[in-house]
């Protein structure tokens, strides 16, 4: 277990006779004062009384995790589950950690996939799921996965963007611009949805339509050279000034 200091906290705490539900709950009551240090200490003392609590090893997982201690994290999230498989927290956190943190989607897919098993029809753990999917260049199972998630959430701007970047990986043009289209009514003005719009009406070479969205994104924002040079580009094969 993690080492730590123990603090004035837990002073009066350890002058009684110590027993789980103590630490238990003063480790939850430190938490949510954001002492997470103090707090890992408080569930470890639990866990020296209740080893097999999947509780206090859960929340030792997330107070881990605040302190960026993500191998350490994901350690106690896999006792947790050991000690309680079918959980759906302690498989979505693991996952969490190894897509947004670690960056091994394809252990995350495997968490997502058994937080899924347990609590299923679940919007987070389908739309990382698919996110991973989507990293792993897997495009026909993202997008079958974010349609999923628009079942769940019908006016999800994010699901909406994200099917439009796997329909683009597809060569799906049209159906991306619909995507994004639905995007930008969920967030108008959107500078990422705009611009995909335009970058593919440029691609098909319908010039006028790209032009009409890069202009509309140069009112609205302050456009790097790159996007100013497709801008230029799109007139220039246009003759216009």
């Amino acid at each position: 277990m993690v080492a730590s200091k123990v603090s004035e906290v837990y002073r009066v705490l350890e002058c009684r006779p110590d027993n789980y539900q103590g630490w238990y709950c003063q480790g939850n009551q430190l938490r949510h004062r954001n002492l997470c240090q103090d707090a890992l200490y408080s569930y470890e003392k639990a866990i020296e009384y209740h080893p097999g609590d999947y509780f206090s090893w859960y929340y030792r997982g997330k107070v881990l995790e605040e302190l960026a201690q993500y191998s350490e994290a994901i350690s106690s999230f896999k006792i947790a589950c050991e000690i309680e498989p079918n959980n759906y927290w302690s498989w979505y956190d693991q996952g969490y950690i190894w897509q947004e943190k670690l960056n091994n989607h394809f252990e995350a897919i495997n968490c997502f996939t058994t937080a899924l098993k347990n609590k299923s029809e679940d919007y987070w753990a389908t739309y990382r799921m698919a996110k991973s999917y989507y990293h792993q260049r897997k495009y026909l199972l993202a997008l079958d996965l974010f349609q999923q998630t628009l079942k769940m959430r019908p006016d999800d701007y994010w699901s909406y963007y994200w099917q439009g970047e796997s329909q683009q990986k597809l060569q799906q043009w049209e159906n991306a611009k619909k995507s994004y289209q639905e995007a930008l009514i969920i967030k108008r003005d959107d500078y990422w949805a705009l611009l995909q719009i335009a970058l593919i009406n440029q691609r098909q070479c319908l010039y006028l339509e790209a032009i009409k969205y890069y202009e509309k994104l140069e009112k609205i924002y302050d456009l790097d050279e790159e996007i100013n040079q497709q801008l230029i580009i799109c007139k220039q094969i246009l003759g216009i000034k």
